[in-house]
């Protein structure tokens, strides 16, 4: 057998290979160069998108991390944009208490809209005489309404002053008596998964309940454009849900401005809120319900699910005097 054969490019087979790879030692033409020629190569670092894991990429803030001589990112750095392994991220600022002091300073500014117009009541007259009169009731704020919504040890402040009740008592409200509360249920290690209700209410000897609730709206609508705090969208709506019995119950959106601080913790430029009202001979409240979350995302008002609520809301609080 003749050791000079032509090699592959000849058109016959070539002999087999020698070991670790490399053609035999007799005269076949060389293969491309390998490093250490007779030795087993070293094993090349996979590339992405081959089948094999992608290597780490740039380091973080954009700054680019060591390079081994062939290029590749040594074994353990960082993908790019993270911080060094075992090194925690510091929390966003401000977190989820932030975004929910926000939400709460909205809330905030359209109960004192409502307090503002509140009793500065028209007198034009309304449908008074279509609500049953059910005999005196008071208004109270328990410690635990509509189920897992729980009352608040805090209060912003805002209720109706001494002054508001003297209004009150020249439009239609008589003997008045005021009440106010907050409540809240949900995560209360997270803010921003809690729901919320600002209650604020007043009772006494009411004539005309309609007219006194329509009123109110006007009167929120002049105070709502009064140094850009707010605006009420369209006009008040009644609702009549099955829980709501022997009362006038009617629903507005009010859109307040969420301000740089909102802009600047990813929330809305405006948030949207419904703000209910009911009334009867003897009671009249107000009531302001939040879902953070949906505040925080911009979400518009649910106001049929505000009628709901309040009107339920309304049976809780509401009892013989």
């Amino acid at each position: 057998m003749s050791y000079n054969q032509p090699g592959p490019y000849g058109g016959q087979q070539p002999q087999q290979p020698g070991p670790y790879g490399q053609p035999g030692p007799y005269g076949q033409p060389p293969q491309a160069p390998q490093p250490g020629y007779g030795y087993p190569q070293q094993p090349q670092a996979p590339q992405p998108g081959y089948g094999y894991p992608q290597q780490p990429q740039p380091g973080p803030y954009g700054q680019q991390p060591p390079t081994t001589p062939m290029g590749q990112v040594p074994y353990g750095q960082p993908p790019h944009g993270q911080p060094p392994y075992g090194v925690p991220q510091p929390p966003a600022p401000g977190g989820g208490k932030k975004k929910a002091a926000i939400i709460i300073g909205a809330v905030a500014v359209v109960a004192a809209i409502a307090v503002g117009a509140a009793l500065v009541l028209s007198t034009n007259s309304g449908s008074g005489s279509d609500i049953a009169d059910d005999g005196p009731h008071k208004l109270t704020t328990p410690a635990t309404v509509l189920t897992d919504y729980k009352k608040s040890n805090e209060s912003d402040g805002d209720s109706f002053s001494e002054d508001d009740l003297k209004d009150a008592e020249k439009h239609g409200v008589k003997n008045a008596k005021d009440v106010e509360a907050e409540y809240a249920s949900g995560d209360k290690s997270n803010p921003l998964a809690q729901q919320m209700i600002k209650f604020m209410g007043v009772y006494g000897d009411i004539e005309d309940p309609e007219a006194v609730v329509d009123g109110m709206f006007a009167e929120m609508k002049k105070e709502a454009g009064k140094d850009d705090e707010g605006e009420l969208v369209g006009s008040p709506k009644e609702y009549s849900p099955a829980a709501l019995d022997g009362g006038v119950l009617k629903c507005q959106e009010t859109k307040i401005s969420g301000g740089s601080g909102a802009a600047a913790e990813g929330g809305p430029s405006e948030f949207s809120m419904p703000v209910c009202i009911w009334g009867d001979h003897s009671t009249l409240g107000i009531v302001i319900n939040m879902d953070l979350a949906d505040a925080m995302s911009g979400k518009a008002a649910d106001m049929n699910g505000a009628a709901e609520l309040t009107a339920k809301f309304r049976n809780e609080v509401r009892v013989k005097a």
